[in-house]
């Protein structure tokens, strides 16, 4: 009976831990038992029983093949499992993520704002003009400087736990009920995510109304009125930027939309055709240009690489996504 258990376990052992495999091992070893103790039944002894089991159902490349299954080593170029555990884990660390990032672009689009702010306090109050303007110029840089550097450095810690995952062009596979709970979940979001996106487009549109409204009042050459102008859009690019990956990370982990196998497989691949095709574009204009002096027509070879470049894309996402189909 162990030989038995253990070549179960060997047949699984490669294999996505998901409760569909526990419980088609749970059901290839019940079958096996069963024909184990009606061999001996017959009067088989144990060595021959657990011999004609095994024989009867094949190595394990033939049972792999029967119930169309995939090892873990054939699959980890393409796709990754992840639990519900790993997919609760994986959907706190991309809302961190998603503030981190938010909160450094709004730092970013805000930080010229608030050296324009003290610049334009500063022709506010007369009791500042007793401040030379270089020290004011001073104070206005630095904090533009260390808004700018605390946004870069949350830019490189969010990116640096972003690559731990190794997800670059791999699609996640999860079990059908961890799948269905982020469905719900996706759905409950969306209201959520089309307010916030909403919101941030009529931040936007307003951005420029605030600008002329505030030049209206306190003249062109003001300051103040950029700020405004930056605070509006400061917000509105804070929503986007967080409630879009938000958004990308349900997509993500469900597989869908930009994070189907195929899509990933086509964007791979056009990566890798973008760094062969493009730098033989670069240097077929370079030659061209020192050997027969076209460099003020030779930049044609761009927009038609790009566009052949764009067709090819095309065609083999949905090359791949036609041969998916067939396999269903």
């Amino acid at each position: 009976m162990d030989t038995i258990r253990n070549y179960v376990e060997s047949v699984f052992v490669n294999l996505p831990r998901t409760p569909e495999m526990q419980q088609l091992k749970e059901e290839m070893l019940r079958n096996m038992e069963e024909k184990y103790f009606e061999l001996l039944d017959t009067g088989k002894s144990d060595n021959e029983a657990v011999g004609t089991v095994l024989a009867e159902f094949g190595n394990i490349d033939e049972i792999m093949e029967a119930y169309d299954l995939e090892s873990q080593e054939e699959q980890d170029d393409d796709q990754i499992y992840f639990s519900r555990e790993e997919a609760d884990e994986f959907m706190q660390h991309r809302t961190k993520f998603a503030m981190g990032i938010a909160a450094g672009v709004f730092l970013c689009i805000t930080a010229p704002a608030v050296l324009l702010l003290i610049q334009g306090l500063y022709q506010l109050f007369p009791a500042w003009q007793s401040v030379s303007s270089d020290t004011i110029d001073i104070f206005s840089v630095v904090p533009l400087l260390l808004m700018i550097a605390v946004a870069v450095g949350i830019f490189v810690n969010l990116g640096m736990k972003e690559d731990e995952y190794k997800l670059d062009y791999r699609a996640i596979k999860l079990e059908n009920a961890t799948r269905s709970y982020l469905q719900r979940e996706k759905q409950e979001f969306q209201p959520r995510f089309a307010k916030a996106i909403t919101l941030g487009v009529v931040m936007c549109i307003l951005a420029p109304a605030v600008l002329l409204f505030s030049m209206l009042f306190l003249g062109e050459e003001n300051g103040l009125s950029v700020v405004f102008l930056l605070s509006f859009i400061a917000v509105g690019v804070f929503l986007f930027v967080f409630y879009g990956i938000l958004y990308s990370t349900y997509e993500r982990l469900l597989a869908q939309g930009d994070y189907t196998p195929e899509k990933l497989k086509a964007e791979k691949a056009s990566e890798n055709v973008a760094g062969v095709v493009f730098p033989i574009a670069a240097g077929i204009y370079v030659l061209s240009g020192f050997l027969f002096d076209t460099w003020s027509t030779a930049w044609i070879i761009f927009p038609i690489v790009g566009i052949l470049f764009a067709i090819f894309t095309a065609a083999y996402s949905s090359y791949l996504t036609m041969k998916q189909r067939g396999k269903k």
